[in-house]
């Protein structure tokens, strides 16, 4: 199954990506299934992505940057009104350098808004959070910075966590991490301290738009014992959180088939 089938997305939507554990590389893949669709969309971010990571998509699309809002959203509409046999792409930002490696800086989230509410683009596609690489974190305040116009958040996290020790080099933020779910820094992370991530108020789904479906992502279930600490993992989540979350998907996002399974909580909501 493809994970836009797994999200079941609408004709148009608005996705936004937070968490950790191999977000980039399911934005990757999720950009990819979406452009086969031939519809308008855009990709970007609210913080910031290595320019390697949207150079694929800069090649079959185009890049649009700027400082002023008025002249991007100009340039936007003028890219998508052009004839095309084929889908359009655009990637919104700046080309920046940080720490010596070149990235993309993203436009503020109010632009963003603005410009679904223009109705002129199908699917925008955000990288709404950073993780430093890391398979599990914990959002300070000012993070993850998600559009209120988000409809489909999905929430990533790395199944390769369960058993690593709490510190900062295997878990992003790991005092808050701490904090959230009771679990002592150099302790072993457990399932239950994952689901308490997942389900916290200021957890993975932190700052949520009213209205927007909640995805869970397990990702890295690469092999039979994975999966099956991946399964344990949404039992746990089933159980202490009865609402919010519309359905949980369990996969492998840098495998040829990224979805092993979905279990769908609609009803829930």
């Amino acid at each position: 199954m493809l994970i836009s089938e797994a999200l079941n997305l609408k004709e148009k939507a608005f996705i936004s990506l937070v968490g950790a554990g191999g977000k980039s590389t399911l934005f990757s893949r999720l950009a990819d299934e979406l452009a086969h669709k031939n519809k308008r969309m855009i990709l970007t971010t609210t913080t910031k992505m290595f320019a390697r990571q949207l150079a694929p998509f800069i090649k079959k699309g185009r890049l649009i940057e700027g400082h002023n809002e008025e002249i991007i959203q100009e340039s936007i509409k003028k890219y998508f009104s052009l004839k095309s046999k084929g889908g359009k792409l655009a990637v919104i930002g700046e080309k920046i350098e940080d720490n010596r490696e070149e990235k993309i800086s993203g436009p503020p989230p109010d632009w963003l808004d603005q410009w679904w509410e223009e109705k002129s683009v199908d699917y925008f596609l955000i990288e709404a959070d950073g993780a430093a690489g890391r398979s599990v974190k914990a959002p300070a305040s000012h993070e993850p910075v998600i559009p209120l116009s988000t409809t489909n958040l999905v929430g990533v996290i790395g199944i390769d966590a369960l058993g690593l020790s709490l510190q900062e080099e295997n878990v992003f933020r790991s005092e808050i991490f701490s904090r959230l779910t009771g679990l002592n820094l150099r302790e072993k992370i457990g399932i239950e301290a994952l689901s308490l991530l997942i389900c916290h108020p200021e957890g993975l789904f932190k700052g949520a738009p009213p209205g927007c479906r909640r995805h869970l992502f397990i990702n890295k279930a690469e092999d039979p014992e994975n999966l099956k600490m991946a399964e344990e993992l949404t039992f746990q989540v089933l159980k202490i959180c009865p609402r919010g979350i519309s359905d949980i998907i369990i996969g492998a996002a840098g495998q040829k088939e990224v979805v092993a399974e979905v279990i769908r909580r609609e009803k829930t909501l």
